[in-house]
């Protein structure tokens, strides 16, 4: 192969993410956008809008959870202490990017409130943190990515966490006159998944309508401008991914063996800040040379750290490998397919050790270059919003229960209908809770 330069230095792109968005991950517009990891989180033309809201989200907040077990809903020391400036910047900007962050606080929440009701409940596989920004697609594929959270557990978890984003979008957005009716169309989806997994959905009109309107992406241009993402890492942290990636490649190798010697070589390699609920994990983005010597081919992969799994008592305790759940959630419940998506093995590599790491605490995934997220601002209607949700609950309904599994998915389909009045209440109780909880941030931090 030919010799090409390796080093965690960067040159060019050394501002903000903002500044120099990875191609293909996130659309560039006129006027600049607050974004993260390819979501655009509050866009200049809809930052005055969001401003006059917000005091309206509050009350509406603080009137409609009068009489609630719990009176706000706040993120932990333990996460605040951990987030970085920038992103409680934008927690405090948007109550949508609070949702997100306080994702692990939310469950528990969702558990301590159906704890009655969950003995009845099947155990489904869950993508442990559904709400409407996880939307994203390719050129052949759409729907929920994003499953740093899967898990095992009760649908209602995942069922009150998307219905809680709806809420949240309406309330903002002022569609709150055609919220339960979106919430219709999310139970729709429910059954319509979990009666025939093998249903396949329309294609959402908003992405229509942004595939219409996105450009290709030349395998040059996203291969540059998501170098501009790494960050500086230290030596022992580059030695570190380069073991790592020969010892991936070896797994990756065995169920694929037409993949060649030297695939795997680190290029180079970078830390990536991007995110707002995975912020604080550790993570990289890694330039491999791929399957020959032309730069044009290389591969981008991120590796990331595995989140603690939370001790919710109605989520399941994993037992194998924690990647592992990811991984799974991802192959049953996800529809868009990355060329690699591996977890990491229990295998010792020293060059990691050095730093306390651990291979099996991390998973890595390939990055396409047609590869965009949603966001909130792509909304344009209350019917954008609705289709989401019915994709989104076909979605998690088909991939609650294996196909095969017919007695399962009656009893899924029947708790779901008996519980669905409750669950909507649920949900705009924690949304009320939320709004509580985010209001109260500023005095905290």
């Amino acid at each position: 192969m030919q010799a090409r330069q390796l080093s965690a230095e960067q040159g060019a792109g050394r501002g903000s993410q903002t500044e120099a968005p990875a191609a293909g991950r996130i659309r560039r517009r006129s006027r600049k956008p607050v974004v993260s990891r390819g979501r655009v989180l509050m866009s200049h033309a809809a930052a005055p809008r969001a401003v006059l809201h917000l005091a309206g989200l509050v009350l509406i907040g603080v009137v409609g959870g009068m009489g609630c077990a719990r009176s706000h809903l706040d993120i932990s020391d333990e996460v605040l202490a951990t987030a970085t400036p920038e992103v409680l910047e934008r927690v405090r900007a948007n109550p949508y990017n609070y949702f997100r962050l306080v994702n692990r606080e939310w469950t528990t929440r969702v558990c301590e409130m159906l704890s009655a009701d969950l003995p009845g409940q099947p155990v489904v596989q869950l993508h442990g943190d559904a709400h409407v920004e996880q939307f994203a697609y390719m050129s052949d594929a759409w729907g929920l990515d994003d499953f740093d959270d899967a898990t095992r557990g009760p649908a209602p978890v995942d069922i009150v966490r998307f219905l809680g984003s709806i809420d949240l979008v309406a309330r903002e957005r002022r569609w709150s006159h055609d919220r339960d009716r979106t919430f219709d169309r999310f139970f729709d989806g429910y059954r319509k998944g979990v009666s025939e997994p093998a249903y396949q959905p329309p294609e959402p009109a908003v992405v229509r309508r942004y595939k219409a309107a996105t450009p290709p992406t030349s395998r040059e241009a996203f291969l540059a401008s998501s170098e501009e993402l790494m960050r500086p890492i230290r030596e022992a942290r580059l030695r570190g991914a380069i073991a790592s990636m020969r010892a991936f490649g070896e797994i990756v190798r065995l169920d694929r063996p037409d993949i060649p010697d030297g695939y795997f070589r680190v290029v180079r390699a970078g830390a990536l800040e991007m995110g707002i609920g995975s912020a604080a994990l550790p993570k990289l983005l890694i330039r491999l040379a791929g399957p020959s010597d032309d730069p044009a081919d290389d591969v981008l992969l991120e590796a990331k750290a595995v989140r603690p799994h939370g001790s919710d008592a109605c989520l399941e305790q994993p037992a194998s490998t924690p990647t592992f759940r990811i991984v799974q959630g991802s192959k049953q419940v996800g529809r868009l397919k990355h060329s690699i998506l591996v977890a990491g093995p229990d295998l010792a590599i020293p060059e990691m050790a050095v730093e306390g790491k651990h291979l099996s605490d991390w998973w890595i995934r390939s990055w396409d270059p047609n590869y965009h997220e949603l966001a909130l601002d792509d909304l344009q209607s209350v019917a954008d919003l609705a289709d989401l949700a019915y994709d989104a609950g076909v979605q998690l309904g088909a991939g609650a229960v294996p196909a095969e599994n017919a007695m399962l998915r009656r009893q899924l389909a029947a708790s779901i209908d008996q519980a669905g009045p409750r669950l909507r209440r649920d949900a705009e109780q924690m949304v009320d809770e939320l709004l509580r909880g985010w209001r109260r941030l500023e005095k905290r931090h």
